[in-house]
């Protein structure tokens, strides 16, 4: 009996849960992210509930953003000379430590607003530290053959834990305030801690470090700029991730001003993205070859640039929702598959540093688009901002289409 087509997409699409390892992780993972994001969703309205300033939730963003900047290409270092699963664990238990901080300070009514953004900015030095060795881990679980399909698993649970911790989030937070979801989130750490002390690997034996941590780390930027496709891709993401993605940054000043809604509806329009960004990275796992990835790219930006841009005309919460699902498709599905097209585009032994730099650029993106995205909001509007970020967006998209694509050759070997 032959296969049908759905099973033929099923196996595809969820190919690296035939790993062990990955199963452990995936699950996890999942457990961990669902309370991730009812934390961020619970600090976003709790920091703008407390100063009714979009510049304040730009600067708790630039906050925890500015020591993934100083940091990650160090990260990219130690994720190629140590475990890496090693490094992920102590990073995990850091991060436990931190938000319980969070969630006592919340629940005994003592939070300041400088209280955040120290527990921000000490979180972001944690992920500068680890995000290097999280993202080049994959490839230790699953193989290079199943890379691509586990990168884009691990975006749709990333995504997937959007619908269900901002709406159980704002739920909570219509009930009984923002201190639960800190609680819960303290408590969701031990899903991907569980799965990494129960994984069973083959010892990984890094490559002898040749140089200082500065050569090893010049080494990776080297290997960045010197590879045409790790180029284009990164400076796509710079002005995506600028100008694309701070949009996520408007959405509780869009909700409560130009929407007129509550936590709960908030919570809906944060699930809305999540479940188009689910969408956008199960399109990703199902590819068997993205080639240049110029397509992907074009097509991704694209449909982002187009919704957004609708997205900033309306003032209706049920066309908002709608609007969302595009909105997080194309943004998901742009940076899951740049992740993949880089990773694809070197060598294990430079994977940890070249991935330190994507984390780099990412840190970067973020806290810039933060500041764009809430001081013009701040100075206008909440919907101008978003409208001027995804007409930048729409060119970019369309000069990716024009653009004859640079070359794919591997480099860092």
């Amino acid at each position: 009996m032959r296969p049908t087509e759905p099973s033929k997409w099923t196996s595809r699409t969820f190919a690296s849960l035939a790993h062990r390892n990955y199963r452990l992780y995936f699950v996890g993972n999942f457990i961990s992210l669902i309370g991730m994001w009812m934390k961020n969703a619970a600090e976003s309205w709790l920091v703008f509930d407390m100063t009714r300033s979009e510049a304040m939730l730009g600067a708790v963003g630039i906050a925890s953003s500015v020591p993934v900047i100083l940091l990650s290409t160090w990260g990219g270092v130690l994720a190629d000379r140590f475990d890496r699963r090693h490094l992920i664990i102590v990073g995990q238990i850091v991060f436990t430590f931190l938000s319980a901080i969070l969630a006592t300070l919340v629940l005994a009514d003592s939070i300041k607003i400088w209280h955040i953004m120290v527990l921000a900015a000490a979180a972001g030095i944690v992920s500068g530290l680890e995000s290097p060795s999280r993202y080049a881990f994959v490839v230790e679980m699953v193989g290079r053959k199943d890379l691509l399909n586990a990168i884009a698993l691990n975006s749709s649970v990333f995504h997937a834990s959007r619908i269900l911790g901002p709406t159980i989030a704002g739920i909570i937070i219509a009930a009984w305030g923002t201190g639960p979801c800190f609680v819960i989130n303290t408590f969701a750490y031990a899903g991907v801690l569980t799965a990494l002390f129960s994984m069973r690997l083959a010892r990984r034996i890094p490559e002898p470090a040749k140089g200082s941590a500065f050569q090893q780390a010049m080494e990776g930027l080297k290997v960045a700029y010197r590879t045409p496709k790790v180029m284009a891709l990164l400076l796509v993401m710079l002005v995506v991730g600028i100008f694309g993605w701070s949009y996520v940054i408007l959405l509780p000043s869009l909700a409560r001003e130009t929407l007129n809604t509550d936590a709960t509806g908030y919570g809906w329009m944060m699930s809305a993205t999540g479940l188009g960004s689910v969408i956008g990275a199960l399109w990703i796992a199902s590819t068997k070859d993205m080639g240049s990835g110029r397509f992907m790219v074009g097509v991704s930006v694209g449909i982002f640039a187009v919704a957004a841009l609708a997205l900033s005309f309306s003032t209706s919460l049920p066309i908002v929702l709608l609007l969302l699902l595009p909105c997080g498709f194309g943004l998901t599905a742009f940076f899951s598959g740049t992740n993949t097209l880089i990773q694809s585009s070197v060598s294990d032994s430079v994977r940890g540093r070249v991935m330190g730099i994507y984390t780099l650029a990412f840190g970067t993106l973020m806290p810039l688009g933060a500041l764009y995205a809430g001081s013009l909001a701040e100075w206008t509007s909440t919907p101008l901002a978003i409208r001027i970020g995804a007409s930048i967006c729409l060119v970019t998209a369309i000069v990716t289409f024009v653009k004859k694509p640079p070359v794919s050759d591997r480099a860092g070997r």
